[in-house]
Parts: structure tokens; sequence; C-alpha cells
């Protein structure tokens, strides 16, 4: 067998993909990947996996992040022009975070492995009746919570593929760019809410916060919505995206805040603190990472307690709780790039029995 196929909706998945791309890319597999015209994400995936041998890449549907997009363009459209991309590939098995494999997989008959980490999501049970497994990847579900009877649950969170210690090796000279020092600032990220998995949530979350940030204590920005610079404080440092080693940043932080689940997600597993301001609670991989690891928010513990917390803690001490966190952490999870490679060797180990 030699031939796979990940599709890609959104950054947190190429994240999520691009460490079993490169095994899948070493070992000699074909690898058609496709992407989704979101943002950056089409940029940052041609240019990251450009090297990588065996591997073609495709940009399949739009979303210009608003909900009606989400739902015409980078579903209903998208899923058609997915199908008459698949036509003649020859594809042995799929990978994928939403629901548009497990559909073209039933349709051509190829197996479709999904991995997702929001089971309330609009199309999880879409993946759980399309995919060969869906498989839910938040370590553990909340009390009062199931998942669907055809799904299976794993204990990991889908960041680990990419932040475990035998992947991510953290580099600090991406720091010397931005004129900052090892867990001597902060690192703030602002989303744009104009999505379905942020219906609901108000925008402009790290501005209600802008005030409580330390004086003197420098910050990294990552705004998704650039156009509304002015409205947070000027000494903030913008990133501009693609972000060189985004993760390295994190890494180095004193401490992370965003609006977003993703990136504190990130963080937390980085061993870094990390504070969510955003409404998504009930999440399971939310209610993971603080299980795991050092993840709050307004339900658990009130931003200012939080980021006192933060400046009381010495920088020798902050580095110590960080290794051990991520020890922990590795001990607690499964390497999910390893099982992902079983998946792909068992299919070709039946088609070589037949």
């Amino acid at each position: 067998m030699k031939s796979v196929w990940i599709d890609i909706l959104h950054m947190p998945q190429f994240n999520y993909y691009k460490p079993f791309i490169g095994i899948l890319s070493d070992r000699g597999y074909h690898v058609y990947v496709t992407a989704l015209g979101r943002g950056k994400l089409p940029a940052i995936v041609q240019k990251e996996l450009v090297d990588y041998n065996n591997v073609d890449i495709t940009i399949i549907g739009k979303h210009h992040m608003t909900k009606w997009s989400a739902i015409i363009e980078a579903n209903m459209i998208r899923i058609v022009l997915i199908f008459f991309w698949a036509i003649g590939k020859k594809i042995e098995v799929a990978f994928s975070n939403g629901s548009h494999v497990g559909i073209i997989g039933k349709i051509f008959r190829f197996p479709a492995y999904e991995f997702e980490d929001d089971p309330q999501a609009a199309d999880y049970h879409l993946m759980c009746r399309f995919a060969t497994q869906n498989h839910s990847i938040v370590y553990d579900m909340p009390e009062g919570q199931y998942l669907d009877s055809r799904d299976k649950l794993l204990p990991c969170l889908k960041e680990w593929a990419y932040l475990n210690p035998r992947t991510f090796k953290p580099n600090v000279k991406v720091l010397e760019k931005y004129g900052v020092k090892p867990k001597e600032y902060m690192f703030l990220r602002e989303v744009t809410v104009g999505t379905v998995n942020y219906a609901g949530q108000e925008s402009g979350a790290i501005l209600g916060i802008k005030d409580l940030i330390p004086a003197g204590m420098k910050v990294l920005f990552s705004l998704e919505e650039k156009k509304r610079r002015e409205e947070y404080p000027a000494d903030w440092i913008l990133l501009q995206e693609p972000i060189e080693d985004i993760h390295s940043l994190i890494y180095y932080s004193a401490g992370l805040v965003s609006s977003g689940d993703s990136m504190t997600r990130e963080a937390a597993l980085l061993g870094v603190p990390a504070y969510y301001l955003g409404i998504r609670y009930s999440m399971p991989a939310n209610a993971a990472a603080s299980k795991v690891a050092s993840l709050q928010n307004r339900q658990t513990m009130p931003f200012e307690e939080w980021i006192d917390n933060l400046g009381a803690e010495s920088q020798e001490s902050r580095v110590k709780s960080q290794e051990e966190l991520r020890t922990h952490i590795d001990n607690e999870f499964i390497d999910i790039n390893e099982y992902m490679l079983s998946l792909v060797e068992n299919v070709a180990q039946n088609k070589s029995s037949k």
C-alpha cells in the first residue's frame, strides 16, 4: 500500500497531522494533502511541506470566516469539489478531523479514520456515521457527557501529536527577533468570533483584560483581525503570520492568555500557565487540558487571581514546574502518531494478505 490521503480544514489540524505526514513521507508513502482555503492555511501548508518527498498538496474550497461561509462554502460546496478531486486518485486509506473524508471513503470504498476533540461539533455524528472509525482524542469525558457508541476514546489530546517531547524541541533563538527573554514576556491571542465554533462568543475578550497585564511586562500579540490593531496597546509586539516556530515562542513565555481554546490548550501542554477567555467551558478537550495540565478559565479561577499568581512565581520555579508537568503529561498520554501509523500499517497488511 502506498497512497494515503489527509484532509486539513484549519491550522490546528495541520499542526496535528504535520509530524504524521513527515513519518509517512520518510517511509515512502505517497501522501495526498488537501487543505481548505481558510486564512493563511494554504500558504502555510504549501510553505512547510514543500521539501517533503512524495507529498501532493491541493487547496480545495473556501472559508471566509463567517457562519454562512462555513456552512455553504466550506461544507456543502466543498464536499462536491472533494468528490470530483478524489476521482482517479486510487486512495487506499484516509485521515481527517472533519466529516468529508468519511463520506468520500464510503463512496469510493476505502477506509477513512477521523480524529476530533469536540464531540459537541455540528458534524460529530456525521463523522461517527461515515468514518471507518471515529476517534475522540479528548483523554477523558467530563462527568455527564457521553460519546456516540460508534466512537472510540483515546487517552490523548490532538496537540500532543506535535508537542510531545520526542517531536517538539524548543528553540530559544527565535526570541531574538522580538527582543524578549525566556519567561520574561506574555503571549496573548485574540481570535475572530465569526465562525461556527465561536458562535455566541463576544469579540474582543483580550481587550477586556489588557489593563490587567503587569506594567513593564513585554507582550507578544497574535491578532486574527489585523484591522483592529489600534484598539490594543501600542507597545504590544504584533506577530505576523506565518510565525516562525510559534510553539517555541509559547514555550518560553511566562504565561499565555487567549480568547480561542486551541492555542490555550497548546500552551497548557507545553507546561505554560494558560488562561482561556472564551466560553467553551464544557468542551471535553478543554476539560482534559485543565485536568492534566495548567489550563484555567473564568469558571475555575478569576483572571485577576491568575495573573497575580503568575507574577509571584520566580523564573527558576517556572522552568522547573514546566519540565515536571510535561513529563507528567507524557506519562498520561499515548503516542498518537504511533497509533495513526499502526492504522496505515494494518491496512497495508490486510491488502498484502489478500
